[in-house]
C-alpha cells in the first residue's frame, strides 16, 4: 500500500512539475506588448486587474483612435473623474463588447465611452473586420473566466480561421516565436508594472495634414452603412450599458477617414436610442475645441498628445454637465501624476529647435543622453551650450577650442562616459541596467568625418555637422528623440 502511495505522490509531482513548465513556455512566447511600443496593448489589459475593485468611473472602447485619444489622467487631473482607457488596435465591437463583460466583473461604471471608428468597414477580408493578431492582442491578457470562454468561442464561431485550441493552449499559435524571444519575455514581471497611464497610448507627431477640412454634418443627404456585425455588437453593448445602467456615449475622433455619411449614420442610431453622439469631425465641434489636424494630429487618424488633451478635456466637459459624476481623490491616480508629468517632457522633447532650451531638458533623471560630433562642431557652439553640457558632467570645450577633435559622450544611470580627441574614436557600454547596448564613434575631419549612434544595434544618429544627439527613456525604454544641432553654423539649426 504505501509503493502505491508513494508512487501517486511522484506522479502528482512529476505532474505539478510539468504543469509549471507548461505554464511558463505558455507565458514566454505569448507576445507582448509594453511601453517600449506605440501600442502597450499588454501594459493596458494586465494593468487594468491591478486597478482597485469599483474603482473606475469611466470607461474609454474602441481601435488605436481611441487608444491614442482618450487620457485617464488628464481627466483625473482636470475633474478629478476616475477613467480607464481599455482601447486598443483595431478593436473590433466583439471585442469590445466582450472587455465590458469581462470590466464589470470587477468594476461598477457610471459612464462608457465608445469611438465608432471600426463600425464602418476596415478590413472587408476579415469576418472581423479586423486582423486576427490584433483580436489576439485584445484577448491574450484577459483572464481566464466565464467572459473570456465566452469571448474566444464566439470569435472562433465567427472566424473559421482561427483555432479555439489555440486560444487555450497559445504555444500552438506561436510556437514560432522561439526565434525571436526578446528582453520583454524575460522581464515581464519588471515591464508588467508600467500602467501608470491606464490604457492611453502617447503619441507625439505632428501630422502636418493642413488640408483637412471639417465636414459639415447638416449637408449629409446620404448615410453610410455599419458593418452588420458590428452593429449586431453595438447594440449589445447599448442594452447591456441599459441593463447596467450605465450611461453610453458615442464618439468619433478626428480622422481624415470618417465623413458627412458615416455621421449621418451614427448620429440617426444616436437619436433612435436617445444616446449623445459628439463627432469631432463635424464643423461645430471641431472650431468648438480649437482643434488643428495639421498640429494636433500624429497622423491622419491618430492623436497626438497635444490632440488628445483637447478631446479628453471636452469629454470632462461633457461628463460634469451630466452630473453622473462625483469628483474624488483616488491614491492610483494621484500616485501617477508625476509619471504623466514626465511623459508630457517626452512628448515635448522632439519638438524642441533651440539647442540651450535641448540642453536643459535633456538633464533628466529619466533619461539616457549620447552624443556625437562630426566636423567643426564648436565653432558657433557658445559658452552658454558649453555650460550646459557641463551641467550634464561632461568636460565640454569652450566655444572655438579643440575645433578639429572629436567628443563622444554617454550619460546615463549616474554615469558619464566621453572621450574626445583628434584620432578615431569609439565608445561603448550599457544603460538601464545593462538591458541595452549602444555603441558610438566619432571621426575627426583627418579621418574621414562621420559619427555614429548605435543603441541596441539599431543606428540613431543623424550623422550632420555638428552635435549629434540621441535620447532613450530609461522607463519606457524607446529612443524618444533623435537630433544634431549644426553648431558649425550661426543659428545652430537643428536636423531631424
Amino acid at each position: 500500500m504505501s509503493k502505491h502511495i508513494g508512487f501517486i505522490k511522484r506522479c502528482a509531482v512529476f505532474t505539478a512539475l510539468l504543469s509549471v513548465c507548461f505554464l511558463f513556455v505558455w507565458k514566454l512566447v505569448t507576445p507582448k506588448f509594453f511601453m517600449d511600443n506605440d501600442w502597450p496593448t499588454t501594459s493596458a489589459y494586465c494593468g487594468f486587474y491591478e486597478m482597485e475593485e469599483e474603482s473606475v468611473d469611466v470607461l474609454f472602447f474602441g481601435s488605436s483612435h481611441a487608444a491614442s485619444f482618450f487620457i485617464p489622467q488628464e481627466l483625473y487631473n482636470d475633474y478629478g473623474y476616475t477613467s480607464y482607457n481599455l482601447g486598443c488596435e483595431q478593436q473590433n465591437l466583439v471585442v469590445s463588447y466582450f472587455w465590458l463583460k469581462e470590466a464589470l466583473r470587477s468594476q461598477n461604471p457610471k459612464t462608457v465611452v465608445l469611438d465608432c471608428y471600426m463600425l464602418f468597414t476596415y478590413n472587408a477580408k476579415e469576418p472581423l473586420n479586423t486582423s486576427e493578431a490584433c483580436t489576439r492582442k485584445a484577448l491574450d491578457y484577459m483572464k481566464w473566466s466565464p467572459v473570456k470562454m465566452e469571448a474566444v468561442k464566439t470569435i472562433c464561431e465567427l472566424d473559421q480561421n482561427q483555432s479555439l485550441l489555440s486560444y487555450y493552449l497559445p504555444n500552438i499559435r506561436y510556437h514560432t516565436r522561439w526565434k525571436g524571444l526578446g528582453a520583454n519575455d524575460f522581464k515581464v514581471w519588471e515591464r508588467k508594472k508600467h500602467y501608470e497611464l491606464k490604457g492611453y497610448a502617447p503619441l507625439a507627431g505632428y501630422c502636418g495634414i493642413e488640408e483637412f477640412l471639417p465636414f459639415d454634418g447638416r449637408k449629409a443627404e446620404n448615410s453610410a452603412v455599419m458593418v452588420p456585425l458590428m452593429e449586431e455588437y453595438l447594440e449589445k453593448i447599448r442594452l447591456l450599458c441599459e441593463q447596467q445602467g450605465i450611461e453610453l456615449l458615442l464618439v468619433k475622433n478626428p480622422a481624415t477617414v470618417q465623413s458627412a455619411e458615416k455621421y449621418q449614420t451614427v448620429q440617426d442610431y444616436a437619436k433612435r436610442h436617445g444616446l449623445q453622439y459628439f463627432d469631432f469631425n463635424e464643423k461645430g465641434l471641431y472650431k468648438k475645441t480649437e482643434y488643428s489636424f495639421a498640429s494636433d494630429n500624429h497622423d491622419g487618424g491618430h492623436g497626438n498628445f497635444w490632440g488628445a488633451r483637447k478631446i479628453t478635456k471636452y469629454i470632462g466637459s461633457v461628463l460634469k454637465q451630466g452630473g453622473r459624476l462625483q469628483k474624488k481623490t483616488a491614491a492610483q491616480w494621484e500616485e501617477t501624476k508625476d509619471y504623466y508629468m514626465q511623459m508630457i517632457k517626452d512628448c515635448e522633447l522632439p519638438h524642441i529647435t533651440e539647442l540651450n532650451t535641448y540642453l536643459a531638458a535633456v538633464n533628466n533623471e529619466y533619461y539616457s543622453v549620447f552624443l556625437a560630433t562630426k566636423g567643426d562642431w564648436t565653432a558657433y557652439l557658445g559658452n552658454e551650450s558649453a555650460v550646459l553640457l557641463r551641467n550634464l558632467g561632461l568636460r565640454a570645450p569652450e566655444s572655438g577650442a579643440a575645433a578639429k577633435a572629436g567628443f563622444l559622450a554617454a550619460v546615463s544611470d549616474g554615469k558619464i562616459h566621453e572621450q574626445s580627441g583628434l584620432e578615431q574614436l569609439q565608445l561603448s557600454g550599457t544603460v538601464r541596467r545593462g538591458i541595452v547596448t549602444f555603441l558610438m564613434e566619432s571621426t575627426a575631419p583627418a579621418y574621414g568625418d562621420r559619427c555614429s549612434i548605435a543603441v541596441d544595434g539599431t543606428e540613431y544618429s543623424k550623422n550632420s555637422r555638428g552635435l549629434n544627439v540621441v535620447v532613450l527613456q530609461r522607463e519606457t525604454g524607446r529612443v524618444i528623440d533623435t537630433v544634431c544641432f549644426d553648431t558649425g553654423a550661426e543659428g545652430r539649426p537643428a536636423i531631424r
